[in-house]
């Protein structure tokens, strides 16, 4: 009898394990959007974390540490007009990143902003002062804290070319965007008609290999959106969709590269100048204008 009801109670003991419920389907959806959410934001973090890696280890290995750039600070007159006397001086200056600073050219009048003053100068008929702050490896915020500082005289208009090194160093957007304001309105501060040039076209970097290019292309997406926002509705800044302009040729012709396949050559900082143009002699005519109205002058 002992034995038994040791029996029953070991069945009883037994039986709930034997019957307990499943969990309930219920719960189980309500733990599958967690489950996509992580696996979208896994998605997203692993291209960054390839971005980065393949940068720290790619570039260094391609190239040698970059040689000390010729400082930009000309005057250059027109060559193809005739100059009057009393044409006055244009003032311009020229901040971003390696594009800006001459890297993969040798000569001065080759670096982009020489090229783009003389286009200006022989397009209006006066001498162009031009100098460049821009560095290699400057990120928006390196223009704004160290670049924009040095310039010590006004000037007529401000060029800017930046945001690569934000792509392959993959700066925080919501970063980005307080360092773009902030920079346009420090130049827009100071008087300068800004000309901002969009994001060269990745693919056409032959140093890139596969996948990384794919991710600089997506993730420079993201950055050329943040700089469409932060230029948005400023009318004395003018964007100018260099990438557009001038990209398809650099998929096609190789003379528009450097040796080191990632920066323009001297017959590629020029075809970045023709685009530019345009936006900087408007950007001229504008602040003519506002001076004559400030000066009282007859339109």
């Amino acid at each position: 009898m002992t034995m038994r009801r040791a029996r029953d109670t070991a069945g009883q003991v037994r039986e709930p394990s034997a019957t307990r419920p499943r969990p309930s389907p219920v719960r189980w959806v309500a733990s599958a959007p967690w489950s996509k959410a992580s696996l979208a934001a896994l998605m997203l973090f692993l291209p960054v974390v390839g971005l980065t890696f393949g940068q720290a280890i790619l570039v260094p290995r391609r190239f040698a540490p970059t040689p000390t750039l010729a400082s930009v600070d000309v005057t250059v007159v027109p060559s193809t007009t005739p100059m009057a006397d009393d044409a006055p001086l244009v003032e311009m200056a020229a901040f971003g990143d390696s594009a800006m600073a001459g890297v993969g050219v040798h000569h001065l009048e080759e670096f982009l902003p020489v090229q783009l003053a003389q286009r200006v100068a022989d397009a209006t008929g006066r001498p162009v002062h031009v100098v460049g702050y821009a560095r290699s490896g400057a990120r928006t915020i390196d223009v704004l804290t160290e670049q924009l500082p040095l310039a010590r005289r006004r000037h007529d208009v401000s060029v800017l070319i930046v945001g690569t090194n934000d792509v392959t160093g993959v700066t925080v957007p919501t970063r980005l965007a307080r360092s773009t304001r902030a920079l346009l309105d420090a130049l827009e501060s100071v008087g300068s008609a800004v000309v901002m040039s969009s994001l060269p076209r990745f693919r056409a970097m032959r140093l890139l290999p596969h996948p990384l290019m794919e991710v600089a292309i997506g993730y420079g997406a993201v950055v050329g959106a943040v700089q469409r926002r932060a230029v948005a509705r400023r009318e004395r800044v003018r964007l100018v969709d260099v990438g557009l302009a001038v990209g398809p040729e650099y998929f096609s012709d190789v003379g528009t590269l450097s040796a080191d396949a990632f920066h323009p050559s001297a017959a590629g900082y020029g075809r970045i100048a023709d685009a530019l143009v345009p936006a900087v002699l408007a950007a001229l005519e504008m602040a003519e204008s506002e001076r004559r109205s400030s000066d009282g002058d007859p339109e």
